[in-house]
């Protein structure tokens, strides 16, 4: 599994011409991560000296279970941001997949953290290739 999600992560930092040579992350180049298999139910995020933490989730949980677990955590740490990664729900930026694909993902990391990289990014041309739906949904957790 490990290696599926390194994988992944190769692909969503590779610079891409259909984004102005952005990446699909530009900030998850050099991540360091934790994988932790739960069942979501006892997510406890633990002081961590990595910028990451990739909940995996089981195949069994539908898209909207996923998403309300993701709403859950981030209502009860604030500081922290949960996006849910669904491995039947496909999305993109301009046609480039975003998502995994192959596991019930919770990507966990710090919100400020978050906030300082999106807030450079709004500089450059980089969310011009995002649907607006998208950057709502992705913003607003």
């Amino acid at each position: 599994m490990s290696k599926d999600l390194k994988y992944w992560i190769d692909e969503i930092i590779k610079p891409r011409p259909e984004l102005g040579n952005f990446p699909v992350c530009p900030y998850a180049k050099g991540v360091i991560f934790e994988v932790i298999d739960t069942n979501g139910e006892d997510i406890v995020p633990p002081p961590w000296n990595f910028d990451l933490i990739v909940y995996v989730l089981p195949d069994e949980l539908s898209i909207l279970e996923l998403t309300n677990l993701a709403k859950k955590y981030n209502n009860e740490y604030t500081s922290l941001v949960f996006l849910p990664d669904h491995k039947d729900r496909k999305t993109f930026i301009k046609n480039v997949q975003t998502s995994n694909g192959k596991y019930n993902l919770l990507l966990c990391q710090h919100r400020d953290d978050l906030n300082k990289a999106r807030d450079k990014l709004k500089g450059t041309i980089y969310y011009s290739f995002w649907e607006e739906d998208y950057i709502k949904e992705i913003f607003e957790t």
